[in-house]
C-alpha cells in the first residue's frame, strides 16, 4: 500500500464548494497541490453507516459541469405543422440524445453519468387570423 511506503509530509485538504462551485479551482490557484506527489480523496457517502470508511483503487468520483442552452422555435398553425419549428420536440430530442451518449458511446465497464437537472420551457402562443 502506498501510505506504508511513503515518506514525506501529509497534507489534509478540505476543498470548499466541492459540489460544482469552483472550489477545486481556488485550491489549485493557491498552489496547495504544487508539492504533492500523490493524493487520496475522501467524500461523504450517506449510504455508509456512521464510522465506516470505504475505498477502492483508481478514480471513482464524478464531477459536474454546467451549461445553458436556448432552443428557439418558429410558430405556426396546427393546420400547417410542417411550416413551424417545435422547440419542445427539439429540446426533448436533445435531452434524450445526451442520455444516449452514456448508453451507446461509453464502455459499460467505465463509470459515466449524464444527469440533466433543470429544464425550463417558456411557450408563447400566437394565432394570426386574416379577416
Amino acid at each position: 500500500m502506498f501510505f506504508l511506503d511513503h515518506q514525506g509530509t501529509v497534507k489534509l485538504i478540505f476543498q470548499p464548494a466541492e459540489e460544482g462551485q469552483g472550489g477545486a479551482y481556488y485550491v489549485l490557484q493557491e498552489g496547495v497541490l504544487d508539492d504533492v506527489s500523490a493524493i487520496f480523496g475522501l467524500h461523504v457517502d450517506p449510504a455508509l453507516p456512521v464510522g465506516v470508511v470505504s475505498s477502492r483503487p483508481g478514480p471513482f468520483a464524478a464531477t459536474s459541469g454546467r451549461f445553458l442552452a436556448t432552443v428557439t422555435g418558429k410558430g405556426g398553425h396546427a393546420a400547417m405543422p410542417h411550416d413551424s419549428i417545435d422547440p419542445v420536440v427539439a429540446a426533448a430530442t436533445t435531452i434524450v440524445s445526451l442520455q444516449q451518449i452514456i448508453a451507446r458511446e461509453i464502455d459499460p465497464l467505465q463509470g459515466a453519468v449524464c444527469f440533466l437537472l433543470n429544464y425550463t420551457f417558456v411557450l408563447v402562443f400566437f394565432v394570426y387570423c386574416k379577416i
